[in-house]
Order: C-alpha cells, then sequence, then structure tokens
C-alpha cells in the first residue's frame, strides 16, 4: 500500500506543518496510482476539512469509509462533517446506523450525540447518552456532554450534579472545570463566592504544566503612540449575538490608531461573516478550534493586544491563550464571570454590570470599565415596530424569547403570578430548544405548578428564519426579562420592536446586563430591584394601555440615538481603553530596561 511509503510519510510531514496544499498535491498523485487505499482518503479529508472544502472532505471520509467499514475515525470524522456542511438530518440519521457498528465506542457515541444536538433532538441525545451509561459503563467524556445537554435543556440543576460527578471522576478536567463554572451563572442562589472560585479552578486547569510566557518578553516595539495591532478571536463572526456586538468596533475604528485583525475559528461561515470580513484590516479564517492553529496565526500577525469575545463558551480560544499568545490579552463582550487566568490580563465591563469595588474581588484580570455601556448593539434589521397587540385582541401579552438555560425556576415562578395578577393575559415563551418534546414537558410542567393554567401560556419553538423571529415580538406587549442570568440581545431586540423589558437586578454581571442597557437607552424605569417590584412594574405596564402604545410607537427610536448604539462613540472608546492597555505594558517594558 502506497500510505506505507516515503511519499505518504512525506505528505504527513506536511499536514504537520499546516501545509495542506502540499500535503494534498502528494496524496491525490497517491491516490491516483492506488484509488482503494483508505489512509489515503482518510488524510485527503483531514487536509480539506482543515482548509475549509468541507465537501471535498466529506467525499473523502465517505470513500475511506466505503473502503474501511471499520475505521472509527473516519465514522466520527464523517458525523462531524455532515453537521459542519448542513446535513444536521443526515448526520442524525447516519449515526444511528453507525451504532449498529460502533456501539461500544464512547467517541463514535459522542460524535452521535453531538449530531443529535446540532439537529436539535436533545432527548435522543439524552437518551443516548444515559443508555451508554447503564449498557456499558461510565465515560467521563461522556458524562460531561450529558452535562451540556441538561443545561441546554433548561436543567442547570441536573446539569450541576452531573457535572460535580464528573469532575469526581477525573478532578481538574479543563472542559468540565468551565462547563461546571459556566453553569453556576443560571442557578438560582449559587453562591457568589464558589462560582467564582471554579472559575479560577478552570483557569489553573487549563494553565497547569504550561510554563507561562513573560508579557514583557515579546520583541514589540515599545511605542506607546504606534499603531496597536489589535486582534479579535471568536467562533461567533457570524449570524450569532456576539456578531452584533463587534460589528461597531470593525465599521467604526481608525486605521491610524489601531489594525484589526479577525481570527475566526468556526468551521463554516455566512453572509455575517462576509459582512465583517469586509470592515476588519486583517481576516484569519481557522476552520478548526486548535489550540496549536490559533496561536502560530497569532504570531505570525505579530498581534500586540490579543481580545477574545467568547469566555468559557463553546470554541473557547481560552485554551490556546495559555502559555501566552500576545503581551497584552484581554476579555470582553461574550461571557459574563471571569475567565479564571493569569495570562488574561484584562476583562472590559463597565461601573453597572461590575460596580466598584466589589465586583473587583470576583475577578482575576483587571477590570477596564467602558462606561456609560460596556457593549454596542448594531440592530441587523430595518423591521418597525407593529402596532400593539392588545389594541387588536383585548389583553395583554407577556413574552419571554430567551435561550432556555435562562429559565430558572424563579423567573418561571414570578412570571406566573404575573399573568395571574393581569386579567385575561398570557405568556409566550419562545426558544429553540422547545422544538424537543422533554423540554417543552419541563417548561410546561413548571409554569403550571406555579400556578398557571395551559390555556395561558404558549411555548413556541425554533423560527428558522430572523424575519419569523423578529415577527413573534408583533404578538408581545411586555417582555420579561430572565434571572439571574439576564437576557442581552433579547433585550435589545424587544426594544428595538418597541416592547419594554421588565429587568430584575442582581449582584453579579450576569444579573445586571439588563441593567446597564436599561441605563444605557434612558428607561431605568423598567428596572425592578426585588421580584415584589418586578411584579408590580409588570402589572402597571399592562394596566396602562396608553403608555404601552406610547412605547410601541417610540422605544425603536429612542434606542437608536442613545448610547447603546452609539457605534462611533464606542468605537472612540474602545480603541481608547486599548491604548491605555498598550501604554501600560510599553511603561512596565521601558521600566525594565
Amino acid at each position: 500500500m502506497l500510505s506505507a511509503g516515503p511519499k505518504y510519510q512525506q505528505a504527513l510531514a506536511h499536514i504537520g506543518a499546516a501545509r495542506y496544499d502540499e500535503a494534498i498535491a502528494i496524496l491525490q498523485s497517491l491516490q491516483k496510482i492506488d484509488p482503494r487505499d483508505a489512509t489515503i482518503a482518510s488524510a485527503l479529508g483531514k487536509c480539506f476539512a482543515e482548509t475549509g472544502r468541507n465537501d471535498l472532505a466529506l467525499y473523502s471520509v465517505e470513500r475511506c469509509l466505503q473502503l474501511n467499514p471499520a475505521d472509527r475515525v473516519a465514522a466520527i470524522n464523517l458525523l462531524q462533517l455532515l453537521v459542519i456542511c448542513g446535513k444536521k438530518k443526515e448526520a442524525a440519521e447516519r449515526g444511528r446506523k453507525l451504532m449498529e457498528r460502533f456501539g461500544r465506542d464512547p467517541q463514535v457515541v459522542y460524535s452521535y450525540a453531538s449530531a443529535l444536538v446540532a439537529a436539535l433532538r436533545y432527548d435522543e441525545a439524552e437518551r443516548l447518552i444515559v443508555e451508554f451509561q447503564t449498557r456499558v459503563g461510565p465515560s467521563p467524556a461522556l458524562l460531561s456532554y450529558l452535562g451540556a445537554i441538561l443545561l441546554n435543556l433548561g436543567r442547570a440543576p441536573e446539569a450541576e450534579k452531573v457535572l460535580r460527578e464528573t469532575l469526581r471522576l477525573m478532578p481538574g478536567e479543563p472542559t468540565t472545570t468551565g462547563l461546571l463554572a459556566s453553569t453556576l451563572n443560571y442557578l438560582d442562589g449559587a453562591d457568589r463566592r464558589e462560582c467564582f472560585e471554579w472559575h479560577r479552578a478552570f483557569g489553573r486547569a487549563v494553565e497547569q504544566g504550561r510554563p507561562l510566557v513573560d508579557p514583557l518578553s515579546f520583541p514589540a516595539t515599545p511605542d506607546p503612540e504606534r499603531v496597536v495591532r489589535v486582534g479579535l478571536v471568536s467562533p461567533d463572526f457570524r449570524e450569532h449575538p456576539v456578531a452584533r456586538f463587534v460589528e461597531a468596533i470593525l465599521r467604526h475604528h481608525d486605521p491610524a490608531r489601531v489594525h484589526l485583525t479577525c481570527f475566526f475559528n468556526f468551521p463554516t461561515d455566512d453572509e455575517v461573516t462576509d459582512e465583517l470580513r469586509q470592515l476588519a484590516d486583517g481576516w484569519v479564517a481557522l476552520r478548526n478550534s486548535r489550540p496549536d492553529e490559533l496561536a502560530r496565526a497569532v504570531r505570525e500577525a505579530g498581534i500586540d493586544v490579543l481580545i477574545e469575545l467568547c469566555g468559557l463558551t463553546a470554541n473557547s480560544p481560552l485554551f490556546a491563550m495559555a502559555p501566552r499568545l500576545a503581551p497584552v490579552q484581554v476579555s470582553a463582550i461574550g461571557y459574563p464571570h471571569t475567565t479564571g487566568m493569569s495570562v488574561v490580563d484584562y476583562r472590559i465591563v463597565d461601573a453597572r454590570t461590575d460596580p466598584e469595588p466589589e465586583a473587583d474581588a470576583f475577578a482575576t484580570e483587571r477590570l477596564l470599565r467602558l462606561d456609560p455601556c460596556f457593549l454596542c448593539y448594531t440592530p441587523r434589521h430595518t423591521r418597525l415596530p407593529s402596532p400593539p397587540p392588545h389594541e387588536s385582541s383585548g389583553v395583554v401579552t407577556f413574552g419571554s424569547f430567551n435561550k432556555i438555560t435562562k429559565y430558572s425556576d424563579r423567573a418561571l415562578a414570578l412570571w406566573a403570578r404575573v399573568v395571574d395578577r393581569v386579567p385575561g393575559s398570557r405568556l409566550i415563551v419562545k426558544t429553540a430548544a422547545l422544538e424537543g418534546e422533554s423540554a417543552r414537558r419541563h417548561v410546561a410542567s413548571r409554569l403550571t405548578a406555579a400556578g398557571l393554567a395551559p390555556d395561558r401560556f404558549e411555548l413556541v419553538g425554533l423560527q428558522n428564519k430572523a424575519s419569523d423571529h423578529l415577527a413573534m415580538y408583533d404578538r408581545v406587549d411586555v417582555a420579561l426579562d430572565t434571572f439571574p442570568y439576564h437576557g442581552t440581545t433579547t433585550t435589545c431586540e424587544a426594544l428595538s420592536m418597541g416592547v419594554p423589558v421588565i429587568v430584575l437586578e442582581g449582584d453579579a454581571h450576569a444579573s445586571r446586563v439588563g441593567v446597564s442597557l436599561l441605563h444605557a437607552v434612558g428607561v431605568p424605569e423598567f428596572l425592578a430591584r426585588s421580584e415584589q417590584e418586578y411584579l408590580e412594574k409588570a402589572i402597571a405596564l399592562a394596566s396602562d394601555r396608553a403608555r404601552l402604545s406610547e412605547l410601541r410607537a417610540t422605544l425603536r427610536g429612542r434606542l437608536l440615538a442613545s448610547a447603546l448604539c452609539d457605534g462611533k462613540a464606542y468605537a472612540e472608546r474602545f480603541e481608547r481603553a486599548i491604548r491605555l492597555m498598550w501604554r501600560s505594558w510599553c511603561e512596565r517594558r521601558h521600566a525594565r530596561t
């Protein structure tokens, strides 16, 4: 077989050095000689996947499995590629068939479960993992993924238990540690100090055993007034909430002051990606989340200030940022808590999300407050608000379109009380996870347990088109925010559609984002400081039909004219923050010499 020869070894060397085009040329020449060598087909699949040629990658992996049906790695890659190529239903079906051959392999089960999740079939993914644990035995990786699935079904307390059990089996595992830390953000009554300590544990786990790089050891020219080379790294430069909050930085930055390079670590892009790419000074597409690939790209770009935008969420670049990739490293926008990492120097917040001095005690980074708001929202739609639905229906409709992960028992119970106190009113709960039967049952049972009759609420699942999602606001008079984890994009969207949002203030960043947003828009009257005040404000709004109609007509204009949507001013503040961080590094560098 040619895969045993020197040419194939040369191709492997190219792959190891990320010279994929050179590897492809060699492998294709070998494949012409021996088209039945499954190993060559597998290697080609990897190269095509790494370079974003997903259809060719899929073809090669399919070919590999035809030639060698026992290749478990190819089976795993097949399911992953089908999802990447948008063939989620096919991935789920192929996964079911692959289980007949590989049903005792936890990695294949993991990939099949991931395919089911991608197809929003959370129920089946949960059953698959539970059955595997019963039939084959405990798999810590699968148990950890089960925790993630339970969280995405809105069952945070169950997720917490599963994740703690996983960490009992493999103490200090970084991914699971980070997932538990993140899960605590969603839990009612979670201890703020414990949440912080778990984030610190994540940071230690990522940095453990890695000699940390001295930030002053980088060869960057320590000129405090030169153009600063800034890297923005995220898997969310696409149709994703983060894109709506990063666009202002890219659109309004001053290239004479900062040079912005986006590092996009996600396998596929879309129209939003194309728009953002046009606004950036540099663009690096990384088709995977491998730390070594990101590290190589950041170093080659000579980045001075590296800003990650997703924290402990999926495809996080934090694993690459230890030992250190740039003189200054920052966390911003996409995550509501500390990274817990010593190599992340700053986190961008504001005085309302993280008031001084108490918030500083819950961060391993230096908190840099970007007042009046740490965010800038760029609406990606021109849809205008409709007349308020109460004018035609005669009754008030409340709504929440947040992710199901944020639906705490306490929030659902309070919403039930609100609806109960407003005669004839109804509640619409919309979130993608409600496509699944178990999620619908779970949310419905929690609402009915809180005393809300089934005919007083409606559960709505996935809206495939953005226009359909926005049209749902036409049916809502008053939005009810989640707690203890506030909405962000949903709050901005509601206000843009003329829908007021009642927000309950908490003590941590996740429960204070809404505080910042409402103040930035100039509508702090929607903010409540207790559950009783939340209840009273929601009832008062519902009772004042003239006020609801006036807000419907004016809120969008107030939002667009506010600090929250002033992209130019925000970009200037953001650049000043970058300049402050860079000057500090330069001063320390000069002091050393």
